[in-house]
Order: C-alpha cells, then structure tokens, then sequence
C-alpha cells in the first residue's frame, strides 16, 4: 500500500489519473489513496512531481530520480546487437562475477509482471551444477528411451537420438558435457506464471550480452525438471512453481565475425 505525504502533495492528480486500478482519488486538492485495490505497481511514486508519495515496505532508497539524456538507447545500435547475439555453446574456464551476476537478476526483477504480481524468482546453481547435470542428463536419457508412441505425444522429434548419445558422452571417461557445455553459472527462472517468466529472462539476457558474457537457453534441462520428481525436491520447488527457463552462462570462448540471415517477418496490417 501507499503512504501519502499531505504536505508534499501539491493536487495536480496526476497519480489518480495514471492509477490503473483507480485506487487513488483528490479530495480537497489533495491525493488521498482508498487502500482497496493497490496493486503496488509504483506509478503513482513515478509520476509524482513533488516526491510525495511511499511504497510501504519496499526499499524506498533504490529509487532513482529521472535525469535527461540518461535513458536514451541508440535504436540502430540496439538492434545491431540483437542481430549479432548467438547462442554460445562453447565457454572459457573463467567463471562469471557475483557482480554480474546479481546485475542480470536485476533486470529480471525490473522486469513487468502482469498485475504486479512479482511473482518470479530464481535460483542461481554454481556450486552445485554436477549433481544438477547429472541428474538432468540422465532424465533426458530415460524419455528418450521411452516408447515410440510416447515420445511421439511429447514430440520429441529427433531430440532423442542426441539424448541418448548426451547420455554416453557424458558417462564415458572424458566426461563430455553436452547439456551445460562446462559453463559455470546456471540461472533457472522460476514461476508459476510462464509469461512472467520468459518476460523476465529475456530482459536478463539482453544484460548477459551488455556485460561481455555469453548464454544459451536450455530448453534441454526444462523439459527435464519438468519430468522429474527427484530434480523438483533437489530444487525445492513450491506447488505449482515451474522452471521456466534455464540460462547457461559463462564467457564465450568463441567469437563470430558477422550476423546470419533470418527469414522476412510474418507481418498482418489491419
């Protein structure tokens, strides 16, 4: 809930009218909340001009104040990095900052949740990614021995024939990892909201690529954990909470010298 300073608060009512939930009216030229539908969303201690207006038990110190020019984005430069972005599957021994890190689980955090309902968190695995590995790969190896008509209802397609070879490179003696490629950060993104979720990793990964790093989505390891009871209780996973997305970080140790093609936009005018 909010809290409005009276003495601050100068009437202009540009808090009620950006309120989404109309939770905010001016009485007597002065903001007052009714304390009914508050979502928390903040946009009333956004647009204030006069800083009158608190958010209830939230860190109001990490607020920060709009400075020109402060928040403009090349638009050209932008979408060159996106053109340049590549999946990397092969990374250096260097292992990613704490630092850099806690910065990509910002942007997760900053990012829009339907309703405000902030309902995403994350779990950072780094000293425990064998077990983690290990048990993922040996889930993906039990589906892709399953039988053809279940796998056909899973959809498998291909995947299983590489599954089981990921299963034998990884169990012979030069340990070959085919899930995680030796990365050493794995970040899951957990929700019980999927939307939620894949807004938030996408967020995170623009800032993995803005700090050097490099990533791939493991769509491999969601569809394990979501398979597995075992790998669910390791994780201690809520009821209804899913890992929706599975970042592997690390530095690349790869560099591509240029952009490739993509198919022209499906677009509908109307």
């Amino acid at each position: 809930m909010i809290t409005i300073d009276e003495s601050k608060c100068i009437g202009c009512g540009l808090c009620a009218e950006d309120c989404f939930t109309k939770d905010i009216e001016v009485i007597e030229q002065k903001a007052k909340s009714k304390r009914i539908r508050c979502i928390e969303c903040g946009h009333c201690i956004a647009v204030c001009p006069k800083n009158a207006i608190i958010l209830e038990n939230y860190p109001m110190s990490e607020v920060l104040e709009y400075e020109k020019g402060g928040l403009e984005l090349d638009e050209n430069q932008y979408l060159r990095a996106l053109k340049f972005r590549r999946t990397i599957r092969q990374f250096s021994k260097k292992q990613v900052e704490i630092q850099k890190i806690e910065k990509i689980i910002e942007a997760g955090r900053y990012s829009p949740t339907g309703g405000n309902q902030q309902n995403v968190s994350y779990c950072v695995v780094r000293d425990d990614i064998d077990p983690l590995r290990n048990m993922a790969i040996d889930e993906l190896n039990k589906i892709a021995n399953l039988s053809d008509e279940e796998k056909e209802k899973l959809n498998i397609s291909w995947y299983g024939d590489l599954w089981k070879q990921m299963y034998l490179d990884y169990h012979d003696q030069n340990r070959k990892d085919g899930l995680f490629f030796d990365a050493g950060t794995v970040i899951l993104v957990l929700s019980e909201s999927v939307h939620s979720a894949c807004i938030a990793a996408a967020h995170m990964e623009t800032m993995v690529y803005a700090q050097g790093l490099g990533m791939l989505y493991s769509g491999f390891f969601t569809r394990a954990v979501a398979r597995s009871k075992e790998m669910k209780e390791y994780l201690m996973l809520s009821p209804g909470q899913e890992v929706v997305a599975c970042l592997v970080i690390g530095y690349p140790s790869i560099k591509y010298q240029r952009t490739v093609p993509r198919k022209e936009a499906r677009i509908v005018w109307r």
